[in-house]
């Protein structure tokens, strides 16, 4: 974690959140964030963050994004990698990003419903004799705009489990904050409305897209963590643009077959209506990111 002094920041306040793919390139990713919509954030919810791994360059990315910024950030290991019997020194977790300083920050760990772990091929950590160990979590943290304090937290969850699973974890995650007060939660939710490890749950959803063609776009009814939200006094419609998909891993999957994944959930604040946007991660041709940005202004 590194605190920088809070700059001056008039409201309405813009949080962001970003599945950076580890974040390979922060100067690109930081390039996009200094341009309108996401120009002048307040929050950055990141998630997918590496730090020291070599799909990323082993670069720093919380870090150095932070830096390119000049925005507090807290970084928070979700796995851990080295070499034969060396230090853990590679990680993959999530980050805040902040321009107030960061207060508070703790990890939050979630329910294990699949062992990355013990999986034999990861693509984070191709090298032989590699060591891994960790588990899915989140950051929390609270920071002061002004005289207003405001709870953080973002999230990683589980793709490799049902619906309901993931709406454990959302539990999991809300009950580290406190029951009340203003709070913005995000990240990659994973909403695929599916286990994707489950083949024939995978093969079965494809066989109904006809009869439902907005499933992965509008989630909502498959995926019970909105409930959570809903029951914690979370607002997520306003935060989010309806049917307006985050995930794209490769231009020519067509737009129905894109996934909703990432989202942004407000507590004790105010959506400002029509700023909620997906804005595509890609600079000129290339794309940074699988992911695109969801971004959303908010007002006490």
């Amino acid at each position: 974690m590194v605190n920088r002094p809070g700059r001056h920041l008039a409201s309405p306040f813009k949080v962001v959140a970003f599945n950076a793919l580890g974040c390979p390139n922060p100067q690109a990713v930081a390039e996009l964030l200094r341009r309108p919509p996401l120009a002048g954030a307040a929050i950055i919810l990141l998630s997918e963050a590496d730090w020291g791994l070599s799909r990323s360059r082993a670069c720093k990315s919380a870090a150095e994004l932070a830096d390119l910024l000049e925005m507090s950030f807290a970084y928070s290991p979700e796995f851990a990698f080295r070499r034969g019997q060396g230090e853990f020194r590679s990680f993959f977790g999530n980050a805040i990003l902040a321009a107030a300083p960061l207060e508070k920050v703790r990890f939050v760990p979630l329910q294990v419903f699949y062992d990355w772990t013990k999986r034999r091929r990861w693509k984070l950590a191709p090298e032989t004799a590699t060591t891994k160990l960790g588990q899915r979590g989140a950051v929390a943290a609270e920071v002061h705009f002004g005289e207003r304090s405001l709870s953080l937290a973002t999230a990683h969850l589980e793709n490799r489990v049902a619906p309901q699973g993931r709406a454990r974890q959302m539990a999991q995650l809300l009950g580290a904050l406190p029951s009340s007060g203003p709070a913005v939660v995000g990240g990659d939710l994973n909403t695929a409305t599916i286990n994707v490890n489950d083949s024939r749950e995978c093969a079965a959803m494809l066989a109904r897209m006809p009869l439902h063609p907005h499933r992965l776009r509008a989630p909502e009814p498959y995926e019970p963590l909105f409930e959570v939200l809903e029951r914690a006094g979370f607002e997520y419609r306003q935060a989010n643009p309806p049917l307006a998909p985050t995930f794209t891993p490769t231009g020519l999957l067509p737009r129905f077959m894109r996934a909703k994944l990432d989202w942004i959930g407000l507590r004790g604040l105010n959506a400002v209506p029509g700023s909620a946007r997906v804005v595509p991660a890609r600079l000129g041709l290339k794309r940074l990111s699988d992911h695109d940005f969801v971004v959303c202004d908010f007002t006490f």
